[in-house]
């Protein structure tokens, strides 16, 4: 056998070993050490084809990314890695530098092998075949993106917290129907508490399809368990355990609430956890609330409220005014006398017109509430009724005697709004901004704001739980 195939099979048996175990391949081509905290993300990303990590600084999320990276390169014959982020200085200045200092550490018979271009990496043998490339995160073109593919399709979102939703949910996800050599990893500071990013970890409809990994300030690999002080000296520069910063960079975890958010993350999460023991008021009515769409993306919803707790949301998608306007009437219908609504607030502005018309024809206890008008309740307080029932929203759920579903779209809905009040009056953010930051409109939170929109308190007051309401008084109620 000549020296050649010698080295040929040395090779081969080498990259099979590798194959299986990164840590060893960091260790015999880059002399790296993994931390445990770093081998757990490897055999994460090597096992699983959705990976999610969430981490402080200071655990080498860059570097330990970037071993995975090479490893892809050296050890598969077909393979495609995108690397993307929401900012190509980022991505230049941070793991594509460290992709570059690694390629400089190999020994020559590696580093020969591979050219490292500005935005990409190509094997010099078959260079079509063995590839990485530098991405930006784009919504406005997420169609470049869904065309990746591959037999070994693997793509990394590097501060993913930052990309928008739409490059997720229109683009990246789409790789995974590639087959079991897709691979899709998300790695981040968990700085936000909203996006896809937090839905991975949060959200019980898709978190569960994700393999987690949680890293810390203390995972570092210049941590030292002997002197804890010192890194608690650092850590305490980030102001400290009760601090949004803290809690994020040391703790790796997510903030309770986003920066500036109408509706506190506390007090959201407090909601959620008390669903199953809240008690509803027997004699405070049943309300509905009802946020009618067309066709397209958004959903027409309905909130089923009782006092301190939402019962229930229904949903529907592309349906004309007088079709949705069947669905309500069917499910009042359907609905136990004792289980129906004292109203049944419908978003009358545009389209909602005619669902409200329709109901309102069939005799069922409508309330037309256009959100545009000037508030019924405090006047000078708000600049429009908008502003009003969702600052109701707001303080209903401050006063933490609530229950609310575990829904991440309403978690995420409620936490998004900012507000202002420098006019002297409470303005929320306009519902054209939230929809383009959460990449949808906000229809489970604008459904039980329409449950404020006639006070159930000035109601029972004047009218039995047990007796019909008396339309046409509806507007006194508000």
């Amino acid at each position: 056998m000549s020296t050649k195939e010698e080295e040929f099979q040395q090779l081969a048996a080498l990259r099979d070993a590798w194959y299986v175990d990164i840590p060893l391949f960091a260790k015999q081509v880059f002399d790296y050490d993994l931390t445990p905290k770093q081998v757990e993300f490897c055999e994460a990303f090597r096992t699983s084809q959705q990976i999610t990590f969430k981490g402080g600084v200071g655990f080498g999320k860059t570097f330990v990314m970037s071993v995975c990276i090479w490893w892809a390169l050296i050890t598969h014959d077909q393979v495609k890695i995108s690397v993307f982020g929401p900012s190509e200085p980022n991505l230049k200045t941070g793991v594509w530098n460290e992709l570059k200092q690694f390629h400089d550490r190999m020994l020559p018979l590696f580093r020969d092998a591979y050219s490292v271009q500005a935005t990409t990496i190509s094997r010099v043998v078959n260079a079509a075949s063995c590839t990485a490339e530098m991405r930006l995160a784009d919504k406005t073109n997420t169609a470049r993106a869904r065309g990746i593919h591959a037999e070994n399709n693997f793509v990394f979102v590097d501060e993913a917290s930052g990309v928008d939703d739409e490059v997720f949910t229109e683009a990246l996800v789409n790789i995974l129907s590639d087959g079991d050599g897709a691979k899709l990893c998300l790695i981040s500071n968990p700085d936000r508490a909203s996006g896809f990013f937090w839905r991975t970890w949060n959200d019980p409809e898709i978190a569960d399809e994700w393999t987690k990994v949680h890293g810390t300030f203390f995972d570092s690999r210049k941590y030292d368990p002997s002197q804890p002080e010192k890194f608690e000296r650092i850590a305490k520069n980030f102001g400290g355990p009760t601090s949004r910063q803290y809690r994020i960079m040391v703790e790796g975890e997510f903030p309770l609430s986003d920066t500036e958010g109408m509706i506190s993350r506390e007090f959201i999460d407090a909601a959620v956890r008390n669903y199953a023991d809240v008690a509803p008021a027997p004699n405070v009515p049943i309300l509905w609330g009802l946020d009618p769409a067309g066709a397209g993306k958004d959903s027409s919803v309905l909130c089923i409220r009782h006092d301190n707790k939402i019962l229930d949301f229904k949903q529907w998608q592309n349906l004309d005014p007088t079709q949705l306007a069947y669905k309500v009437r069917d499910l009042y219908e359907a609905t136990p006398k004792q289980d129906r609504p004292a109203v049944i607030s419908v978003d009358s502005n545009g389209l909602g017109n005619g669902v409200w018309s329709n109901l309102k024809d069939w005799g069922l206890p409508v309330h037309g509430c256009n959100t545009a008008k000037t508030p019924t309740r405090n006047p000078d307080r708000y600049s429009r009724l908008r502003d009003q029932l969702l600052w109701e929203v707001r303080e209903w759920i401050h006063s933490e005697n609530v229950g609310i579903p575990n829904s991440a779209r309403l978690i995420e809905e409620l936490a998004t709004p900012t507000y202002e009040d420098s006019t002297g009056k409470i303005k929320v953010e306009d519902k054209k901004s939230i929809k383009k930051r959460l990449g949808r409109s906000p229809d489970f939170a604008d459904a039980l704001a329409l449950t404020f929109a006639v006070s159930p308190s000035r109601y029972a007051s004047k009218y039995s739980w047990s007796k019909p309401l008396n339309y046409d008084h509806l507007p006194s109620f508000e």
